[in-house]
Order: structure tokens, then C-alpha cells, then sequence
């Protein structure tokens, strides 16, 4: 820590014990996520002095350090006496306490500071397996698709029955809602498909791992849904056919 701040430090402490703050600072509390922009206000009315006299402390809590930061523009407001300060595209590394402090001729004043909390931003990926309902050829398509997740941030591979497979990776990207799809194709044989073997398509995602297992009773469920009410359809459209040529007859027997 330089001289000047050190000067300034001792000079804040001493201040901060005779009297209130001179300047004054708001918001006490900034939480922003990742990326955003941190906007911090500083009241030098007391002073008379610009915006230009104005410098920000950094104070990072965990290192016990107190710098200078390069990271702030300064902007003034109107009135002149209240200068913004912003932090833009913030990072989670911008995280601290910080201090405006105005020069005033010999003096430095320390304002009551402001605290930065800066989020990063947490995914998650989203898989799902496709299978299809109808096989009638020796090998067996299965597609795990990945969403939510950057694909250059992400490797897809698969265990059939505990075998690892790397399959085969085709990135696309639909842009009217900016989100990434990550597919990867496999194929296994006709007799594994059969005998219900086990497929896990596995996503390991900034050193995590999750996984999706494939269970076909959802797909056959599904298969037999739609084979009953196609029967029942045709059980209904019999029996109004019958139901028709019933009275069709019976009319014309009137008739006679």
C-alpha cells in the first residue's frame, strides 16, 4: 500500500471518529450478476469541489488489501457535486468494498463506502435421449440432446451396458431465442435394442458430471397409447358405420 494511501486511510479512520462522513456514498450494497453494470454514487456537496477530484479505493475483504482500481470511469452528475461511477461488464473479480474518496487540497476524504457483490452465472445442462418408436433396421439411432449450455463448455459421451462410447457431435443453434443445442448420435445393434440393454448418455460440464438414462417403457408407453386409441377410433368409426347401415334399412323398409 503506497504512502498516499496509507495518508488517506489514516486521515478516513481519524474523520470517521470526530465527525460524519463529508462524503457520502450510495449504494451501500451493490449486487449485480455477472456481466452487468455497476452504477455507484458519491456526494461531494460539502467540498465544493468537481468530480475531477475524485478518486475510488478498492478494498478486498479476503486479501486485506486496499488499492487503487482503474476499473471505475467517473462520470458527473447534475448536480455537478454528485459524481456517478460505473463498473462495466462486471466480473465476479470486481468484488469488494469500495471507497470514493475526494482530494481537497491537503486533504483526503473518505466516503462511508459502497459494497460490490458480483454473481456469476450458474448452468445447468439440460439432456434428453431420443429413441424411435418404430426399428426395422439392424442398428438403432439414439440422439442426446444437450441444451441451457455453451457447446464449447461441454464433452457428451456414452456407456452402453457400462461400454464407453464417444459417439459423434453435431452443434446447432436456433436464433430466435439464442439457445444452443448439442446433439450426439450413436448407434447400437438391433439385438442390444432387443434385449433393453442399458444407455447413458453422460455431459461433463465445467468439471461436473450428469447423466440421462434411457428408459424405454416411456417410448413403448407411449407406442401403445397411441396404438389403443388408434384401435378405439376404429372401433367407434365401426360401429357408427353399422349404426348407419342399421337405419339406412330400416328407413327403406319403412318406405316399401
Amino acid at each position: 500500500m503506497g504512502i498516499w494511501l496509507l495518508t488517506a486511510w489514516l486521515s478516513f479512520t481519524m474523520e470517521t471518529v470526530a465527525k460524519p462522513f463529508i462524503v457520502t456514498q450510495w449504494p451501500r450494497v451493490a449486487e449485480v450478476m455477472a456481466g452487468d453494470d455497476v452504477i455507484l454514487h458519491c456526494n461531494i456537496v460539502e467540498l465544493y469541489s468537481p468530480c475531477s477530484t475524485v478518486v475510488w479505493l478498492r478494498v478486498d475483504p479476503e486479501k486485506a488489501a486496499i488499492s487503487l482500481t482503474d476499473r471505475v470511469q467517473i462520470h458527473p452528475k447534475h448536480p455537478s457535486s454528485v459524481c456517478t461511477a460505473l463498473i462495466a461488464n462486471s466480473t465476479v473479480h470486481d468484488s469488494g468494498i469500495y471507497y470514493c474518496t475526494a482530494v481537497h487540497g491537503r486533504f483526503a476524504h473518505i466516503g462511508n463506502g459502497s459494497r460490490v457483490v458480483v454473481k456469476e452465472h450458474i448452468s445447468f445442462p439440460l439432456i434428453d435421449i431420443l429413441s424411435p418408436l418404430i426399428q426395422n433396421s439392424p442398428f438403432v439411432p439414439l440422439q442426446c440432446v444437450v441444451t441451457g449450455v455453451e457447446g464449447f463448455q461441454e464433452y457428451v459421451s456414452w456407456a452402453i451396458e457400462g461400454r464407453k462410447e464417444k459417439g459423434q457431435s453435431v452443434w446447432t443453434h436456433r436464433q430466435n431465442d439464442a439457445v444452443q443445442i448439442t446433439r450426439n448420435q450413436i448407434f447400437i445393434t438391433d439385438e442390444e435394442w432387443e434385449r433393453n440393454v442399458q444407455c447413458v448418455c453422460k455431459v461433463n460440464f465445467m468439471g461436473q458430471n450428469y447423466t440421462k438414462t434411457l428408459k424405454r417403457h416411456d417410448a413403448l408407453n407411449g407406442c401403445r397409447a397411441i396404438k389403443y386409441t388408434y384401435v378405439s377410433l376404429c372401433i367407434i368409426f365401426g360401429l357408427l358405420t353399422l349404426i348407419t347401415v342399421i337405419a339406412y334399412k330400416r328407413r327403406k323398409q319403412t318406405i316399401q
